[in-house]
C-alpha cells in the first residue's frame, strides 16, 4: 500500500521538488496539499514514499514532518507513523467557539488602538487574499487569510491573546482550509475582510464584531457535516 494510502494525492510532474530544496520547502509543499484537501485528514504519511514522490532524501522529509507536527498539522503516533491531523466534530466546534472569543476581543481592542497606518497595512493583507482568491489558489488564500488574522491579533496589543492564538495556529489552518472550501464564490473571502476593515475605520465596534463572527462561521455548518 502507498504511504499515503489509496486516498492520497498525486505528486507528479510539476510537483517534483528539486533535491537541493530545504525541509522548509518540503513543509510548505505538504502544508499546501493539506490546505487544498489533496492530503486528507487522517491520512498516513510515509517518509519513504514521500521521499520517492518528491525526489528528495528522507532527511528533509523527516525535518518537514517535524515542522508540521509543531504546527499541529500532523501528529506522530509512536510505532505507527505520522498522520495528517483530523478535526473531530467536537474539536471543530470547540475551535469555532474559542476563535470567536479570541478574535472578537482582538477586533474590539484593535479598534481602540489601531492607527490609520495600521489599518492601511490590514488593507494590504486583504488585497493579498483577493489576489489569491482570484487565482483560485485555495492554499494561498488560506495562508493570506491566516496572515490577516494574525495581524489583527497583533493590533490588539495583548501578549496573552497572541500566545493563545499562536498555540492553536496549526488547527486554525485546518479550520480555515475546511471552511474556506465551502465558499461558493472565493472572492467573498476577501470581501468579508474588506467589510470588516470598513467598520473598523469607522470605529463601529458593534458592526465589526458582527462581521468577524459572520466571517469565522462562514462555511462552518457544511464543514461540520463532512467531519466524522
Amino acid at each position: 500500500m502507498s504511504t499515503i494510502d489509496n486516498t492520497m494525492h498525486d505528486f507528479t510532474g510539476s510537483t517534483q521538488i528539486d533535491r537541493s530544496s530545504t525541509a522548509t520547502r518540503v513543509a510548505a509543499h505538504l502544508r499546501a496539499q493539506i490546505a487544498r484537501g489533496k492530503i486528507e485528514p487522517g491520512v498516513r504519511l510515509s517518509e519513504l514514499a514521500l521521499a520517492s514522490e518528491l525526489g528528495v532524501s528522507r532527511s528533509p522529509i523527516r525535518e518537514a514532518l517535524a515542522l508540521l507536527a509543531g504546527e499541529g498539522l500532523v501528529r506522530v503516533v509512536p510505532y505507527k507513523g505520522t498522520y495528517v491531523s483530523a478535526l473531530s466534530k467536537e474539536r471543530l466546534q470547540d475551535l469555532l467557539d474559542f476563535r470567536l472569543a479570541l478574535e472578537q476581543f482582538a477586533v474590539r481592542r484593535a479598534i481602540e488602538r489601531a492607527t490609520p497606518q495600521d489599518l492601511d497595512r490590514f488593507e494590504a493583507l486583504i488585497a493579498a487574499i483577493a489576489a489569491q482568491a482570484k487565482r483560485r489558489n485555495l492554499s494561498g488564500a488560506v495562508d493570506a487569510d491566516l496572515s490577516a488574522h494574525e495581524y489583527l491579533v497583533e493590533l490588539a496589543g495583548s501578549a496573552h491573546l497572541a500566545q493563545a492564538y499562536r498555540a492553536m495556529i496549526g488547527e486554525l489552518r485546518l479550520y480555515i482550509a475546511q471552511t474556506s472550501r465551502h465558499y461558493e464564490r472565493p472572492d467573498d473571502l476577501a470581501t468579508e475582510h474588506a467589510a470588516l476593515l470598513t467598520a473598523m475605520r469607522k470605529r463601529n465596534t458593534d458592526e465589526a464584531i458582527a462581521l468577524i463572527a459572520a466571517h469565522i462561521t462562514h462555511g462552518f455548518n457544511r464543514a461540520l457535516e463532512e467531519t466524522k
